[in-house]
């Protein structure tokens, strides 16, 4: 009778968790994608651009390792609450005090501030999902939380594109504080302590302990060391030579309409939902290690591939350009879940309680530290040089770095 409700309550979780989940991620992918081409169209500027995307990630960079001994020492469920209601309390007002239109400080000082939220909620909520589900369902719940992601990235810039021109930036402000409060409602019928293992800790704060803490854990986890340093890699090349250059070649190179860029980057969240489909079956044949070794070869491909494009053809025909970028945008969705689900997966199930928030947000810190570096470094590099350089020649680079890597391996 007991595991009969406790199954009960754990599907019960399951659904609210991806329910929540499912409201926010859509209108979040809907917002991301109007501020970006927003800011774009508004400024021209690559270097605008890279800041907005900077602003997005620089939190979690700075107070992620805070957030991560916050979650380890107070109620997950409290903070997840807290941080969500913030968020919608953050968008209407925005909304409230924007009638006479949006400018591009109150989008970077409302980009600024969801960041710092969503650092500290992205800690919370991700080093729970042990204790909100059973560590059988962990990798079921990664996979399906992907996937809605991916399916709201696809519907978020589609949406997005044809919302775009017809309303007033205003509305996805509105849209998204709606959408939070909407998630917050669900996250509070969430029982956080299903699967919960009390540990004897102390709720005082001793920050610089803490750290050390969490450091000398990954330190001494040679799989997250691995990982995080590899990851660093990746994500530096990725938001040096992807996050800023593709859409600038797509927007201001071949001029695409916001209806054809957005059909492009819906590609890419199919992707992620192939890789998503595919990650069970593909983890049971490749070791961690291979797996990651061989994402990021194909990673580099990808990225050249970016590049070769508009380096090669001269004034191609829009269709031909969104058909080409549409394949390997899809190509490039796979890469992100093959290298965050499995890492994610074994941060929740392998380390333990005490020490989890830590791990998480430490680890993701390494992996983001130098993304900052990248999109600003990108968006300067866009004003001197033609932008497919970026891609063309940072795909080389990094497949280079993968071989010396296996030499030495």
């Amino acid at each position: 009778m007991r595991h009969t409700k406790i199954h009960q309550r754990e599907l019960y979780n399951f659904i609210m968790y991806l329910s929540g989940h499912a409201i926010s991620a859509l209108m979040s992918s809907v917002y991301t994608f109007a501020v970006g081409l927003y800011v774009l169209k508004m400024t021209g500027s690559g270097l605008s651009f890279a800041l907005t995307l900077s602003l997005q990630i620089l939190p979690t960079v700075l107070i992620g390792p805070l957030a991560g001994v916050i979650a380890d020492r107070f109620n997950k469920k409290i903070m997840v609450v807290l941080t969500d209601t913030f968020n919608a309390a953050l968008f209407i007002t925005v909304f409230a005090f924007s009638r006479d239109g949006l400018s591009l400080s109150d989008i970077y000082a409302a980009t600024l501030l969801l960041s710092i939220s969503q650092a500290l909620y992205s800690t919370c909520i991700g080093s729970a999902v042990p204790n909100i589900v059973s560590k059988r369902r962990i990798i079921s719940l990664n996979s399906i939380e992907k996937i809605i992601d991916s399916a709201a990235a696809i519907i978020g810039p589609g949406l997005g594109g044809i919302l775009y021109a017809a309303v007033d930036m205003r509305l996805f402000i509105l849209l998204n504080g709606i959408a939070f409060i909407l998630s917050t409602i669900t996250e509070c019928l969430i029982d956080f302590r299903l699967y919960y293992t009390p540990v004897p800790q102390t709720l005082k704060l001793h920050l610089r302990q803490d750290l050390a803490e969490g450091i000398h854990y990954i330190e001494e986890t040679d799989w997250i060391k691995r990982s995080s340093l590899n990851f660093l890699v990746i994500n530096f090349f990725t938001s040096l030579c992807y996050a800023v250059p593709v859409p600038y070649i797509l927007n201001n190179i071949f001029h695409l309409s916001s209806k054809a860029y957005g059909i492009v980057q819906c590609f890419m969240p199919v992707g992620m939902i192939m890789g998503a489909l595919l990650i069970k079956r593909i983890a049971d044949i490749l070791p961690y290690h291979r797996l990651m070794t061989a994402v990021g070869s194909f990673l580099s491909f990808c990225l050249f591939l970016f590049g070769i494009f508009p380096a090669a053809v001269i004034h191609p025909a829009p269709y031909t350009v969104v058909a080409y970028y549409a394949v390997f945008m899809a190509c490039y969705g796979v890469i992100v879940s093959l290298i965050d689900i499995p890492f994610i997966n074994n941060l929740q199930t392998k380390v333990p309680e005490n020490i989890r928030g830590r791990s998480l947000s430490i680890s993701l810190s390494i992996i983001k530290i130098f993304a900052p570096v990248g999109y600003i470094l990108s968006g300067s590099m866009i004003g001197t040089v033609p932008a497919f350089y970026l891609p063309l020649f940072g795909g080389v680079v990094l497949f280079i770095v993968y071989l010396i890597t296996n030499k030495r391996n």
